[in-house]
């Protein structure tokens, strides 16, 4: 079709066409094939295609490099390849389309320098070669292009660029430039001067860079200027007062860089003013107050983040202004520490009651919450502040509400199951105590998390988990829960995290858990489960598993080999050895969990996906790095297959009733830091060499069968030996290459001094 002689115009975007591009007619002018599931090589045949002005080949699959012959397409006005996975340099003939007006080539992996020849297209008016790998500076030939050129070479975490060097002089040249985006780069020393002279210039965007010095005066000087965005650099000194005379600034981006000093009050002559990010700087007073008051004549108001900044923030008492248009307001330390005192103040009581829907107050000094009055809000984060008194109920429109680290107390109202919005609820580290609801197990089918960790409830765990559950974690460790664990839990058919640790459940071992197809981390250590641990039956059980803790129950039977052997999620990590941390996208919430690491208690604040990521199962590698099933019953062998978890960082099986020999395939485990086979019924040699040299007699007490290093440095050569006839001896036999008598002696003896210890 595309090879058609009186075929034009050609427009298949927006499908799920894939295969090659099709070849095109000398007559074709327009060829649309944007947004399909095209993922093959661009072939040197698209320069063949002499008559195209139009070629949208974005939104693909598209591999390979960029074909030298489009160079041939001389008519070509309009190329955008965006949004694929093309690589290498870009071609220095693309030079040659002295007819191009915009190129858009951002969203692949190219890299390498951008070509001297791009100079050379003197039509062109737009050009973007963000979200890729380029390097090196911006070549000075640039400023030979149209003055009205929008210049966007940025760059994001996953496909960056990296440029450098000083900020490119050669804007200057641009007078007519609007858009000017040079951010996730690596620019240093200052903004120049040449910024001064873009009349037109409306947005300027270097967030993310090595800029320092201070931010220019001049800036407020661009009269059309809409959007400033210079944060996470290290600006330093303060923010100008000249930087609203424009009178047309929208949005102002100074976060996380090191600006100190009084914010000034020209920002309240800003009407337009609608973002304000100056979170995590040092900007207050010389008292150390910022004044909230500074900005309430901005009726346009929609963001404002002043956390981070380690100062208190005030009012009037009789403020009037309301911010109609308030929708986010960030006053907290997580990254801030902004000390409002006591209750809500009554001056933040009525601004935004309409509109307000993000609220963060989280790492101040609140004490007493009387009212929480906003009717549209949808995440409310008060942790860790002194709440005290009874629970207060969230606004009913709210999808976030955390108030964990505080001291509440009493008990948890069932009026929290109306909340039928809510997706992460959080009311961990306090007081709270009674029964819980049996209401949360089914009043929002939106519910992802729920965490009532290190409270006193007590009672049983509800059983009314309903089949629409979509939990993802509960974490319920640190309480009084008594009982059984609810078989309903078997509908939660997303759970990653299952944390009940650190209560009173007993119970036998619930083998329907292993039916749940995500769960990653399980946690039941320190309850009174008991009875036998069953044999995994399926090669299926639980395929996601990471973290197991089943430390101080009553648990019995052989060790569980099978739950080794059989869970994949323990296996290999992805090759790429990528590595982020478990929880939710939405409200960048991650998951922690309160393990036994090394000997120690430790919280994992956040779960690394190391823990909890599952990846095809590759060969014997193994990527589980602690396994701790200390205070229980186990009784047989230490099974060997132990000795293939090559990444086992710690191991702890204390306190149970093993018996045999520690296999000695364990002593391939060179990352084993921290070992604990104490208070078993262990028998026999203690492997050498490589980290059991390392192993002190702690790690072995209270197994009499047990001999060797470094339970009896003499056992080797017998009883009586000298530190200097054993030495003489072993040099002997290791020089003359006869040693193999002197370590069956030595096995023997051993095997004859655990006999003799145990009928002690």
């Amino acid at each position: 079709m595309a090879s058609s002689p009186s075929l034009r115009y050609l427009n298949f975007s927006n499908n799920n066409f894939i295969g090659p591009i099709p070849n095109c007619s000398v007559s074709l002018e327009s060829l649309d094939l944007s947004n399909n599931m095209i993922s093959e090589e661009i072939s040197a045949e698209i320069g063949l295609c002499w008559s195209l002005k139009t070629l949208d080949l974005s939104g693909n699959y598209l591999v390979g490099k960029i074909p030298t012959s489009i160079s041939n397409i001389s008519s070509s006005q309009f190329l955008t390849l965006a949004s694929n996975d093309l690589s290498g340099q870009i071609p220095s003939e693309i030079g040659r389309l002295k007819s191009l007006n915009w190129i858009y080539i951002d969203r692949n992996h190219f890299s390498g320098k951008i070509p001297e020849e791009v100079g050379n297209l003197v039509s062109l008016n737009h050009l973007d070669l963000a979200w890729n790998n380029l390097s090196g500076q911006i070549p000075s030939s640039l400023g030979n292009l149209r003055p009205s050129l929008p210049l966007p070479v940025g760059k994001q975490a996953y496909s960056e660029n990296h440029l450098s060097g000083e900020f490119p002089q050669l804007i200057i040249e641009l007078q007519n430039l609007k858009l000017l985006q040079l951010m996730l780069n690596s620019f240093t020393d200052k903004i120049p001067n040449a910024v001064a002279s873009l009349p037109r210039l409306q947005v300027l965007q270097l967030w993310s860079n090595q800029l320092s010095v201070e931010i220019p005066n001049y800036l407020g000087t661009q009269s059309d200027l809409m959007i400033l965005d210079l944060s996470m650099n290290n600006l330093s000194g303060k923010i100008p007062d000249e930087l609203c005379h424009s009178g047309h600034l929208v949005t102002l981006g100074l976060f996380s860089n090191s600006l100190q000093g009084q914010i000034p009050m020209s920002l309240n002559t800003c009407k337009s003013l609608e973002d304000i990010h100056l979170w995590q700087n040092r900007l207050g007073n010389d008292e150390g107050i910022v004044e909230l008051d500074m900005f309430s004549n901005l009726p346009n108001l929609r963001f404002l983040d002043l956390s981070y900044n380690g100062v208190s923030v005030s009012s009037s008492i009789n403020s009037s202004y309301t911010w109609p248009n308030l929708q986010y307001l960030s006053l907290a330390y997580y990254l801030s520490d902004n000390k409002i005192h006591g209750q809500i103040p009554k001056w933040m009581l009525n601004k935004g009651l309409d509109t307000l829907s993000y609220l963060n107050l989280s790492h101040d000094f609140q004490t007493h919450i009387e009212r929480l009055p906003w009717k549209n809000m949808k995440t409310l984060d008060l942790h860790s502040n002194f709440i005290q008194g009874a629970l207060p109920l969230p606004p009913l429109t709210v999808s976030f509400f955390s108030i964990s680290n505080n001291s509440l107390i009493g008990e948890l109202s069932s009026l929290i199951c109306n909340r039928t919005s809510v997706e992460i609820l959080d009311l961990s580290y306090n007081n709270l105590n009674g029964t819980i609801p049996p209401c949360l197990g089914n009043f929002s089918k939106r519910l992802s998390v729920l965490d009532l960790r290190m409270n006193r409830f007590q009672g049983t765990i509800p059983d009314t988990f309903d089949q629409k559950c979509g939990l993802n974690n509960i974490n319920f460790n640190g309480n009084e829960l008594e009982g059984s664990i609810p078989p309903s839990l078997v509908h939660c058919r997303n759970m990653q995290v299952l944390d009940l640790g650190n209560n009173k459940i007993k119970d036998t071992f619930p083998r329907w858990l292993e039916t749940l197809p995500e769960l990653q981390v399980l946690v039941l250590r320190s309850n009174k489960l008991h009875c036998f641990l069953p044999s995994t039956t399926t090669n299926h059980s639980l395929p996601e598993l990471r973290t197991l803790d089943f430390a101080n129950n009553d648990l019995a039977g052989p060790l569980p080999k099978g739950y080794v052997e059989n869970m994949k999620g323990m296996w290999n990590l992805d090759e790429q050895g990528t590595s982020s941390y478990m929880g939710t996208r939405n409200f960048s919430y991650h998951y922690s969990v309160s393990l036994t690491i090394k000997g120690f208690e430790i919280k994992l604040e956040k779960i690394l996906t190391i823990f909890a990521k599952i990846s095809s199962f590759v060969g014997q590698r193994n990527s589980l790095r602690g396994l701790n099933l200390s205070h229980n019953s186990f009784s047989g062998q230490i099974p060997e297959s132990i000795g293939n978890l090559t990444l086992l960082e710690w191991l702890d099986l204390s306190s149970n009733k093993l018996n045999g020999q520690i296999p000695h395939k364990l002593a391939d485990l060179t990352f084993l830091a921290f070992l604990n086979l104490s208070d078993n019924r262990l028998t026999g040699p203690i492997p050498q060499g490589r980290q059991f040299n390392t192993f002190e007699n702690a790690s072995y007490h209270g197994n009499i069968g047990l001999c060797g290093f470094p339970l009896a440095r003499g056992t080797l050569i017998g009883y009586g030996c000298g530190l200097l006839v054993g030495a003489v001896i072993g040099y002997v036999a290791v020089k003359t290459g006869r040693a193999k008598w002197l370590l069956k002696l030595a096995q023997s003896k051993c095997h004859y001094v655990a006999r003799k210890r145990v009928k002690e």
